[in-house]
């Protein structure tokens, strides 16, 4: 793979900016995404938007890259997350990688090893894919993999893993012996699951604990103020417009983002309100803008909407 490949997935150009990039991930995300585009290679395109972005949306990675071309040494997905608990079947860790420096040690420095000295298994990796909403709630589930074992066969496991709320795509967590067997009775490597976040099907956004949404409101609410309902991952959320409000005003819904993963608060939801200017109107709602714009401006233009 050369080094310009990964930007060349989507569609950019090597000197992007991280929010460019960002950008260019979300509109090919949602274009290819297999539950929204059923066409012939729209899942394979996928998944090579999402490695695409699993390098180029981390700034380490995207350097190594950038110079090697690879990220080679590097555990899959995006930095991990700290201090959460509740994972089956191992000790769950996030965001500690510090056993890594002993893999490079033994590569790459420390002059020669003893080969009959216990070393820990190879680390292994298993994706699990989440919607939008399973995200931002959690979940528990029971995943499935293979491994190999001290005797040097191959074991299915299965382990049961309580899904966070508040993670976020590329996120990972580190289940510590549950990968690969050591080398002469050595500790069992690690397997790092790492989420990937489907976009939402309601056209949410997020960054961190934010989301954020669009919705359009006809003329009459902007100029004469309502009261509107607008959805939400937590439900429908009513809204009172002010009168007089400009297209691409923003409104803030406390609490109705997604959880932060620490302290379990939620974020907020902003909406975006944009004026829906109707491409159809009947004589009865002609006659009442053209009375409208007559009470407003003291003079009647024959024919100013038809």
């Amino acid at each position: 793979m050369n080094n310009t490949e990964l930007y060349e997935r989507l569609g950019i150009d090597k000197n992007a900016s991280q929010d460019e990039i960002k950008k260019a991930y979300r509109k090919l995300s949602k274009k290819y995404h297999p539950d929204l585009n059923h066409e012939a290679g729209a899942e394979e395109k996928y998944k090579e938007i999402q490695e695409a972005y699993e390098t180029l949306g981390d700034e380490q990675k995207r350097a190594m890259y950038d110079q090697y071309g690879a990220t080679d040494g590097q555990p899959g997905g995006q930095g991990g997350f700290g201090g959460f608990g509740g994972f089956g079947g191992g000790n769950a860790q996030y965001g500690d990688f510090s056993d890594l420096g002993d893999i490079f040690s033994q590569m790459f420095g420390g002059g020669f090893q003893d080969p009959n000295l216990p070393r820990k298994g190879q680390d292994l990796q298993y994706r699990m894919n989440l919607t939008f909403e399973e995200a931002v709630f959690g979940k528990d589930a029971t995943i499935s993999y293979t491994r190999a074992t001290n005797d040097g066969k191959q074991e299915s496991k299965e382990l049961k893993v309580t899904v966070p709320a508040g993670v976020e795509n590329g996120q990972q967590v580190r289940l510590t012996g549950q990968g690969e067997a050591g080398f002469n009775g050595g500790p069992y490597g690690d397997l790092f699951v790492v989420f990937r976040v489907s976009p939402s099907k309601d056209d949410f956004e997020r960054e961190g604990t934010t989301i954020y949404s669009r919705m359009p409101i006809d003329f009459t609410t902007a100029a004469l103020g309502g009261e509107i309902s607008v959805k939400t991952v937590h439900g429908d959320v009513k809204l009172k417009v002010p009168s007089g409000t400009a297209t691409e005003t923003n409104f803030r819904l406390r609490g109705k983002g997604a959880p932060h993963m620490r302290s379990g608060n939620n974020g907020d939801h902003i909406v975006t309100l944009y004026v829906d200017v109707p491409k159809k109107l009947n004589k009865e709602q002609k006659k009442a803008l053209e009375a409208f714009k007559e009470a407003m401006t003291g003079e009647h233009k024959k024919g100013f909407f038809g």
